[in-house]
């Protein structure tokens, strides 16, 4: 069957695993094959004791059962052999198969366990605090530039009404003459006409 649990130093530690079970599974159809060889020669040796008694030849008979017998106990032993090389497999399969879930569950619980410690109860209270003074700067300086709007909007304001304030005084400033009485104007209008009549009076005369 060979050594094939011997571990290999210069493999690493799955590769010993596979090669375990890949020459348990080689021994396993080498087996097989030896039962399949026993029972054929078994098979033939019946036949052959079988023919023997036909020809009158007991002695002959009995030789042939007896390895017909002989095969069949190396085929009991073969399988028994079998049987043990199958269990063997099957453990080695499942332990590979625990371990693999093992080490999933393993990888699995470090993850948690790191990501609980990257978000504990006090870091984060630190990131809190580290918004909440974010948010106060942030604060101050909107409220800093808010601020400088309001100073930079109140003096072009001002200006703006310094503007209106002059337009207004200018516009006061322009005084107009008082309008004659319209009666007056009358007056003095037909007095100019009865000058302009009597001059006319006076060339004719």
């Amino acid at each position: 069957m060979g050594n094939f649990l011997c571990p290999n130093s210069h493999q690493t530690k799955i590769n010993q695993e596979e090669k375990a079970l890949l020459d348990c599974k080689i021994c396993r159809d080498k087996i097989k094959k030896y039962i399949k060889s026993l029972e054929k020669n078994t098979s033939l040796k019946k036949q052959k004791a079988k023919e023997a008694l036909q020809n009158k030849n007991k002695d002959r008979a009995r030789l042939y059962m007896r390895q017909s017998k002989m095969y069949q106990e190396q085929i009991k032993t073969a399988e028994g052999q079998l049987e043990m090389i199958e269990t063997q497999i099957n453990q080695i399969e499942s332990a590979q198969s625990q371990r693999d879930v093992f080490n999933v569950l393993k990888q699995g619980n470090d993850v948690l366990k790191k990501l609980q410690e990257e978000v504990n109860v006090e870091k984060m209270q630190e990131i809190s605090d580290d918004l909440n003074e974010l948010k106060e700067q942030n604060d101050e300086i909107t409220q800093f530039f808010k601020d400088r709007g309001i100073e930079e909007n109140e003096e072009e304001l001002d200006d703006e009404l310094n503007k209106l304030i002059d337009t207004v005084q200018k516009e006061d400033a322009k005084i107009e003459l008082p309008k004659a009485n319209k009666e007056v104007l009358e007056e003095n209008s037909g007095t100019n006409e009865e000058k302009e009549e009597n001059k006319k009076i006076v060339v004719e005369a």
